[in-house]
């Protein structure tokens, strides 16, 4: 169900991020940016679904999509005000945003959710035997 949806979504937003950029005006750049932020969410969510199910990764996912579609509104808020301030970490803040919010962010929540859930994608004992039988089956399909 979660690869529908994130099917779905990926095949619908990249139209509509393509008209969002046709429009001036706030409305169409917000359009754009939350499109835009969500888009590599659902990449993630299409990639680990096993069985049309997200299972335990889906908080992250939830939680990465919020952080980047914070950043992405409050960098569309903050533009054109890099000199008068406000300054945070010694960058502007929509440059703090980029570097905080875009990238150490969403980089650190997705180690850490790799981190939690290793275990539920490395290999197993019955997967080996699942190829194995497999494999001999396609050989003894291929010498019959």
């Amino acid at each position: 169900m979660a690869q529908r949806y994130a099917l779905l979504f990926l095949g619908l937003a990249s139209p509509a991020m393509l008209v969002c950029s046709w429009f001036p005006g706030f409305v169409a750049e917000l359009c754009f940016v939350l499109l835009v932020m969500a888009f590599p969410a659902a990449l993630i969510a299409l990639a680990v679904t096993r069985n049309g199910k997200l299972g335990p990764l889906w908080v992250p996912l939830v939680a990465l999509t919020l952080i980047l579609e914070g950043c992405g509104v409050a960098m569309l808020l903050l533009r054109g005000h890099v000199l008068e301030g406000p300054w945070f970490g010694g960058f502007p803040v929509g440059t703090a945003v980029q570097i905080y919010g875009l990238w150490l962010g969403p980089l650190l929540l997705v180690a850490l959710a790799y981190g939690w859930t290793f275990s539920r994608w490395e290999l197993r004992e019955e997967d080996l035997r699942r190829f194995d039988a497999r494999r001999n089956r396609s050989k003894g399909d291929a010498e019959g």
